[in-house]
């Protein structure tokens, strides 16, 4: 795949305007593209979902394009768009893209209460809720139930009920959770929305399970295992591996916990989710340190946070699930000195992703899996304030208006970060931005 340069680009924008067609052929090229994020998500639970996936990682320059023209054009087409891509931007851990997207092309949004409205409002709930920003989650869900309230839909109010479960989960009201899922799960499953479906079961099952009601637990991630396992879905297998993992780590099979999070984490491994392989590696290392391996065990927990924190979230996401993690920080601490235990936490933190899972599934990682000793290639200070708006998804002109420049000054700016990091693209600006946020 060849990469336009920003020069030509640019020309080639202001050639477009000067025929008098740019607005006509931006709406068919923003058209085309709703059409492509739709279609992934309606594809997303089947054996085509990695093939998805980069598909959209080619296409983000697009995609950002297209959502960029949304803002002032239609934001209702935005808001669709958008939320088709959450199930993206949440497997790759790019919940700052995706908020960002989703706070810009609300603000826009006005009118009577529409689907797109609440769905979008929904999936930045979603996000906010992952990354730990529980009030703003909160905020967007009282929005949601606002504009719910004024219809009859019951896909509307079925969203609502899933973030309400979702929030509540988060903060560890496992009874409201589990009320609030099952309400969305009845609905969902009714319009065979077959996303949406196995989506909440998995919340489901991690519900249950935390609330020690661990048959009902196997139940739920049991059938998002046969749904996922029968069209060769990867993303919730993982994630149900991992919570099934976890209840019979709480049931004391140790054994078999950690069958299931490798498995989990192989899976992540493909879909290249550093957000999720954080969480597998994370139970990983509470279970080394309950065998007393604690050395092994502070590295591990400086992997998981560090892919953690590369997306912008804690490691441990779900409060009741927090104990394990100061039980095992606790312990490795004690059993090894303060001087021990930070030397093998940071080897962890000093592993990107590829390394870590290596690690974590006493695999030899790749050639290229580890970090150069070299050091990163040397950015202006003006240079790396560009490479991190690149990082959350700006195009050149949001770039230019941030750091109030010109727009071809932005261009020169984000060529010279290519050149000199040898990229050849914006995605992988943005890798190497979450790289060294690591470090």
């Amino acid at each position: 795949r060849f990469r336009m340069l920003e020069t030509l680009r640019e020309y080639g924008y202001e050639k477009l305007e000067q025929t008098g067609e740019a607005v006509s052929l931006r709406r068919r090229h923003r058209e085309w593209y709703e059409a492509l994020a739709l279609e992934a998500e309606a594809e997303w639970i089947s054996a085509d979902q990695l093939d998805w996936i980069a598909r959209l990682k080619r296409e983000q320059p697009n995609l950002r394009e297209a959502l960029e023209f949304c803002i002032d054009d239609d934001p209702a087409a935005g808001l669709r768009t958008a939320a088709a891509l959450r199930w993206f931007w949440t497997s790759q851990g790019l919940y700052n893209e995706g908020r960002r997207w989703l706070d810009q092309l609300l603000a826009r949004q006005s009118g009577p209460p529409t689907l797109e409205w609440v769905k979008a409002l929904y999936c930045a709930s979603v996000m906010a809720n992952v990354q730990g920003d529980l009030h703003t989650g909160t905020t967007l869900v009282e929005e949601a139930r606002a504009l719910a309230a004024q219809t009859s839909d019951p896909m509307m109010r079925a969203l609502v009920a899933d973030a309400d479960g979702m929030l509540a989960l988060y903060r560890g009201d496992l009874a409201r959770a589990c009320s609030h899922l099952e309400t969305a799960r009845a609905e969902f499953s009714a319009r065979r929305d077959r996303t949406l479906e196995t989506s909440v079961l998995y919340l489901l099952g991690l519900a249950y399970g935390l609330s020690g009601s661990t048959d009902r637990s196997i139940e739920c991630l049991e059938r998002v295992l046969a749904i996922t396992e029968q069209r060769g879905e990867k993303m919730y297998r993982s994630h149900s591996l991992w919570a099934l993992g976890i209840a019979v780590w709480r049931q004391d099979d140790t054994d078999r916990a950690v069958q299931l999070l490798e498995q989990s984490l192989d899976l992540t491994r493909q879909v290249h989710s550093p957000r999720f392989a954080a969480s597998s590696i994370e139970a990983l290392a509470w279970i080394t340190c309950e065998r007393r391996d604690y050395a092994r065990a502070a590295t591990l927990m400086g992997a998981a946070e560090s892919l953690a924190r590369s997306v912008g979230g804690a490691v441990v996401i779900h409060s009741n699930l927090l104990v394990y993690h100061q039980n095992c920080e606790q312990d490795a601490r004690k059993k090894l000195g303060v001087e021990a235990f930070e030397a093998a936490h940071r080897k962890g933190e000093q592993l990107g992703f590829d390394a870590a899972v290596a690690y974590a599934l006493h695999q030899q990682p790749s050639s290229t899996s580890a970090r150069g000793s070299d050091g990163p290639p040397r950015l202006t200070k003006r240079e790396r304030q560009v490479a991190d708006l690149i990082a959350e998804g700006l195009t050149n002109q949001s770039i230019a208006d941030r750091l109030v420049i010109s727009p071809r000054t932005a261009q020169g700016h984000v060529e010279h970060i290519l050149a000199k990091l040898g990229f050849t693209s914006r995605t992988q600006v943005a890798a190497w931005v979450a790289e060294q946020a690591r470090d």
